[in-house]
């Protein structure tokens, strides 16, 4: 009593910018002497879900007040949205205002994290892990704790979610538009460009008007790299040549790749609006007015994109096909890393009970976790008949967001429902999601800088990534501004202003990896 006494008067002399290190998210007594779960605050982005996007409150959500029954943890969740997401957490990690936990895109070499981790910011976990969550070294495998995303020198600074696949991307195209118009499957980058032609000539949707958009993607050709890829230029991705490790984006392949689309600009084959749409927009034109033939994403959840074109077009059927085959006889999107990119988790030195987020996390890996974000709530998602499992798959718009609350947003790591073949083999059109795995599963690029930690260079000018000058000189390009010669140009300046020292860095990196050998 004497101790607790001293301390309280301790805390009291402190000036308030040190009295919230008094505080403590330590289990205190509730009624009836039972110990009250402990407090996790953890910060993450809204993804651009609708439902997440749409909450007036996230924390009175009733998937997140059952998130907290189950794990038996005072989860509270802070929202960043997603548009905002860089700048916000820059200025988080600016203010020194950290939460218990946050979730970080792209793992502790995103140029937000990097900085904070070089200031000693997180926690190295290796033993705390350890010490109260050890399950968690045997459950996530050796790879994703090896990954750059995860550690640094030897130290674990994250804990990562794995992917399904590690090709992220594939080809989404409306099947009932190639059936009515009676054409195959494309294949090569010409069969593709004769198919999208007859998309924007044939009037597929039968409306009597020229509205079609053949290919569609986002800005900085976010979701749109397909006919890079074709050419073995995905935009963020390396490769080692000439004893150098270069970005995909200065090679000389990309001439090719940008003429070609420079081409499809001027025919119309490509959505003229590519360099302006907001993730937004782009859904407007795919699923709400169901005008585009072609577009790329995840091949996680087909299904769902099965349902959202068909309430924009109730005659519209999809189907995943393999990507355009270029000129080396080879496709599709890079081969990523093991480690899911939306979701890894570093813990602040601030806060004073790492092992709550730790024991939080670890409980995901539980069936009654598995089971709740796979099924969500009893009554609402599914009912039980005769002691079997009924799920109520989704297939109005609201309910289709809905869903993507326990689905995806709130699985932070453990498996994927993608793994579970009961799972998968109940849903409507589950078909879909095998066939887009089986996809995703057969091709990729090889990026020789997987897991690669920002060069220092790029790290501190950014415009030397691909979203800076590069997506300048390509849109001027692109839109017949400026001839391909200009490539050349913009090569020789990206160079000049750092790009040989980002050279360097990488290809450092890459030979003390053991590359090059």
């Amino acid at each position: 009593m004497k101790k607790k006494f001293v301390t309280l008067l301790l805390c009291a002399a402190l000036p308030g910018s040190l009295l919230a290190a008094c505080g403590s998210n330590e289990p205190k007594p509730a009624a009836g002497g039972e110990a009250a779960p402990p407090t996790v605050k953890l910060a993450l982005s809204t993804r651009n879900f609708p439902y997440i996007e749409a909450s007036p409150n996230i924390n009175e959500d009733k998937y997140v007040n059952k998130l907290r029954e189950l794990s038996k943890t005072n989860v509270r969740l802070e929202l960043i949205p997603q548009k905002e997401y860089s700048q916000k957490l820059n200025l988080m990690f600016a203010a020194g205002e950290l939460p218990d936990a946050i979730q970080v895109v792209n793992g502790i070499t995103s140029p937000e994290v990097a900085p904070a981790l070089s200031n000693n910011a997180f926690y190295d976990l290796n033993e705390l892990i350890d010490k109260y969550a050890p399950s968690l070294k045997t459950k996530i495998g050796k790879e994703l704790w090896n990954s750059a995303l995860v550690s640094k020198d030897g130290k674990i600074y994250a804990i990562p979610a794995e992917r399904a696949t590690r090709n992220n991307q594939i080809v989404y195209i409306r099947k009932d538009w190639l059936d009515k118009l009676g054409l195959q499957v494309p294949k090569t980058v010409d069969e593709y460009l004769n198919v999208l032609r007859a998309f924007r000539d044939k009037d597929p949707n039968g409306n009597g008007k020229a509205d079609e958009i053949p290919f569609s993607g986002r800005m900085n050709f976010n979701y749109a790299e397909i006919f890079f890829s074709a050419y073995d230029v995905s935009l963020s991705g390396w490769k080692y040549e000439n004893n150098q490790l270069v970005p995909n984006f200065i090679r000389p392949q990309m001439k090719e790749a940008l003429k070609l689309h420079q081409s499809m600009y001027q025919e119309k084959l490509m959505d003229n609006e590519i360099f302006l749409n907001q993730p937004k927009d782009f859904d407007s034109k795919v699923k709400a007015t169901a005008r585009v033939g072609m577009w790329v994403h995840v091949p996680d959840y087909p299904d769902k994109w099965a349902a959202e074109v068909k309430s924009g077009d109730p005659k519209a059927v999809i189907m995943n096909i393999p990507a355009p085959i270029g000129p080396d006889g080879k496709g599709g999107s890079l081969i990523g890393s093991a480690v899911n990119p939306l979701s890894a988790w570093v813990i602040p030195r601030s806060n004073k009970h790492p092992e709550n987020v730790l024991k939080f996390l670890e409980w995901y890996y539980s069936d009654a976790a598995q089971k709740f974000l796979n099924y969500g709530l009893e009554g609402d998602d599914y009912t039980t008949e005769s002691g079997k499992l009924v799920y109520k798959q989704p297939q109005v718009q609201a309910d289709i967001d809905r869903e993507t609350m326990h689905l995806h947003f709130l699985r932070f790591i453990g498996p994927t429902h993608l793994t579970d073949k009961d799972y998968i083999n109940g849903r409507v059109n589950g078909d879909l999601i095998t066939k887009a795995l089986q996809v995703a599963n057969s091709e990729g690029r090889v990026n020789d800088a997987l897991d690669m930690p920002i060069p220092p260079t790029l790290q501190s000018k950014p415009e030397l990534g691909y979203t800076g000058l590069w997506i300048e000189t390509a849109a001027k390009i692109i839109t017949g501004k400026e001839s391909i010669d200009s490539f050349d140009k913009f090569v020789d300046d990206w160079k000049k202003r750092g790009g040989d020292k980002v050279i360097q860095e990488a290809t450092d990196w890459y030979k003390k990896q053991g590359g090059g050998k």
